[in-house]
Order: C-alpha cells, then sequence, then structure tokens
C-alpha cells in the first residue's frame, strides 16, 4: 500500500491524520493537481523537444541535399570552394553564414537571403565544395523546434508559456520524492502489468519518475533558465572587435572569394590554436567583421563560443575570444542549449537523451491515466444515489 492509499484508507476509517501525514496528503494532492491540470500540455511541449533532439537528422533522410558525398576531417573541409560555388551559382542570394556539422555524414550549410527577403539553405558536399541543391528555410528542424520553444505564437508570449512549466515540474518531482516513501526500494521493482490499468500505470509512473528523475530535474532547470533570459537576464553579447576596419563600401568587398576565406581561416587557427571551425558569419553591413566561431577547448559550450573577428578586405585579425575567457553569465547561458538538448557527446548523448525524453513522455501520459481513472471513481461515486439518500434528503 503506498502513501497515498493509507491516508485515504485512514480519513475513510474517521482517524485523524499526523501533522506528518497531513504534509504528505498536501504534497499529494499539489503533485495530483498538477498533473491534472497540465499533463495535456507537458505532454506535447515533452513529445516535440523529444523529436526534436534528432530533427536535424529526420531532415538529412527526408533531403538528399544535405548528404555529404563523402566523410572527411574537420581540417579537409572545403570552405572556400563551397562559397565560390555558392557565388557562382546563386549570385542573386546574400550569404548570411556558412556551418558544418556535429556529423561529418552531413553537406555544409549556406544560409542565405533572397532579394525579397527570403530564406533559404544552400548545400554543398564538405569535401570539394561541389554544389547539392536547395531547400527551404522552413523544415522539420524549425517546425518542431518552433512547436517545442514558443508553440508557434510570438516569442513574447510562446516562450514564457512552455518555460513556465518547468516550476509546477520541479515541485511536481519533489512533491513524488516526498510522497513516495522509501522510494530507493522501487529503483528495481518491475510494474504490475498482469494487473488492473490503473494499476500498472501507477508503477510504470513511478518507476519512469525514479530513473528519469536527475533528467527531469535538469530539464526544468535549464527550461527555467530560458524563462530568466526572456524576462530580460540574457547573457551579454560576445566581445566585439578591438581593431578598426578598413573602410569599405559593402558587406563583403567585390574581390572577396574563396581565397580570401582560406586565408580568413588560416588566420582565424594562428590567432586560437586548435579551433575547429564550425560556422562563418558573413558580415551584415560595411561595419560589422567576418567572424569565424567554432570548437576550442571549454566543455559544454555552444561552437559560437569561441570565435575570431576578420577583416574580410585584407584577412587582419580584428579581435578573439574563447569559451574559457567569457563570464559566468555568459558560461551558463551558453552551456543551457548543449545541456537541456544534449548534443554535448555527439550522437551518444543525443541517443540518452532521446531515450530519456521518451520515458519523460510515458510518465506524462500515465499520469494523465492515473488522474482519468481517479476522476472516474470520484464521477462513479457521485452518481451513485440509492433510496435511502433520496428519503435522508427529502
Amino acid at each position: 500500500m503506498n502513501a497515498s492509499t493509507r491516508l485515504a484508507a485512514q480519513r475513510a476509517a474517521g482517524k485523524r491524520l499526523t501533522g506528518k501525514q497531513t504534509r504528505d496528503r498536501l504534497w499529494f494532492t499539489i503533485h495530483s493537481w498538477i498533473g491534472l491540470k497540465l499533463s495535456l500540455l507537458m505532454t506535447f511541449i515533452l513529445a516535440t523537444g523529444t523529436i526534436a533532439v534528432f530533427s536535424y537528422e529526420i531532415d538529412w533522410l527526408l533531403n538528399p541535399e544535405m548528404r555529404a558525398t563523402e566523410r572527411i576531417a574537420v581540417n579537409e573541409v572545403a570552405w572556400g570552394a563551397a562559397f565560390d560555388s555558392m557565388r557562382r551559382e546563386y549570385p542573386e542570394y546574400r550569404p548570411l553564414n556558412l556551418s558544418r556539422f556535429q556529423d561529418n555524414w552531413f553537406a555544409l550549410q549556406m544560409l542565405a537571403q533572397g532579394s525579397g527577403g527570403e530564406l533559404v539553405r544552400v548545400w554543398f558536399n564538405p569535401a570539394d565544395g561541389a554544389n547539392l541543391g536547395m531547400t527551404s528555410f522552413f523544415n522539420v528542424q524549425r517546425l518542431f523546434r518552433e512547436l517545442h520553444r514558443h508553440l508557434m505564437l510570438p516569442l513574447y508570449i510562446g516562450i514564457p508559456l512552455v518555460t513556465v512549466l518547468a516550476f509546477p515540474l520541479l515541485i511536481s518531482l519533489v512533491a513524488g520524492f516526498v510522497v513516495y516513501k522509501k522510494f530507493w526500494r522501487g529503483l528495481f521493482k518491475r510494474p504490475r502489468f498482469g494487473r488492473k490499468p490503473r494499476i500498472w500505470n501507477g508503477d510504470l509512473h513511478r518507476l519512469l519518475g525514479l530513473w528519469g528523475s536527475w533528467f527531469i530535474a535538469l530539464i526544468a532547470i535549464t527550461s527555467i533558465w530560458y524563462f530568466v533570459e526572456q524576462l530580460g537576464g540574457r547573457a551579454p553579447p560576445f566581445p566585439a572587435a578591438e581593431k578598426e576596419m578598413a573602410d569599405r563600401n559593402v558587406a563583403l568587398p567585390r574581390n572577396f572569394d574563396g581565397v580570401a576565406i582560406a586565408l580568413a581561416l588560416q588566420n582565424a587557427r594562428r590567432e586560437l590554436p586548435g579551433l575547429e571551425p564550425g560556422r562563418i558569419l558573413f558580415p551584415g553591413n560595411a561595419g560589422a567583421p567576418l567572424t569565424i566561431q567554432g570548437e576550442l577547448s571549454a566543455m559544454l559550450v555552444r561552437p559560437r563560443a569561441n570565435g575570431v573577428h576578420i577583416d574580410p578586405a585584407n584577412g587582419e585579425v580584428l579581435g578573439s575570444y574563447r569559451g574559457e575567457e567569457l563570464d559566468s553569465h555568459t558560461r551558463i547561458s551558453e552551456a543551457s542549449d548543449p545541456l537541456h538538448f544534449g548534443y554535448f557527446g555527439g550522437i551518444g548523448t543525443k541517443l540518452l537523451w532521446f531515450i530519456l525524453g521518451l520515458m519523460m513522455t510515458a510518465m506524462s501520459v500515465t499520469g494523465i491515466w492515473i488522474n482519468a481513472a481517479r476522476l472516474k471513481r470520484s464521477w462513479l461515486a457521485a452518481a451513485t444515489f440509492s433510496p435511502a439518500d433520496f428519503r435522508r434528503s427529502a
């Protein structure tokens, strides 16, 4: 008999509850109320977030343009050839950034903007920069990101609405441990699938909650951080260029080409030895530098946490920053996405995060079932009206 069943039996027998039992009852009520009121929305957000972990891989399966023809090392990526191919094949589009994915079976992606403001993705073979085709900016990854992040609502409405659920999620986790006495005994307790659905659903709910508790706490904490950021607690921008650039009238000089990119990459690696370039940000106006970002030595940061600013006119280094040198506020901000989506360890951690996400989604579904069964019992009890009840009410 679990804690909630014991408390219900004592109340039915007319026994007075102790202070500790009253607190347990309160925590159980909180846990049940959160599950009753928020489970449907929580299930949707958890399910879309779980799929979002592998959304790029789904796009890779659906779009042959995204597939590299051969796998190559990081230092062999043909960045310059890809840029030249872009200028040659799509001269009407303005390049915004050129990036490579964490896994080497992906093609290089050029995010570009057309004359009408539309965004597209252009794909290039990493080995030789050959053009592999163009796809829409809106894809499976964008669909699930926008559903999970802000329910496709305006950002100032959707993000707070989604991330505020982290608070009841964390409270529900604490309440579950308070109500589930000696919870460690249930770590290896198999659900009683041979019993009624209400029983085995409860067993499965508790088992998933125990094994996934650390992950639930991690997701809740990172979501609370997103909530804080949306309400004005964003980290300061990355360090800007320290030197002035040569005067120019356009964002990119007219003669800027793949050779200029190769020079910029060479100087960036000299500035930050060991840098593995992951993205080249092209200047948006005549006063902005070209920025090369990538992986270095800092742990649990986005690839953008290491960067070198380059003057596109002559390849001169204008300034740089390393992940280890960023302030604590920025380091926390940069760690939130790798921890929330689990891509910090490659395909292995992404697979683990996907499984844990399925567990959280299953917990939410079983919570809906448990509360639906409890409501059904309450409604049936309220609907039972005997002749004796009628006489007493008359």
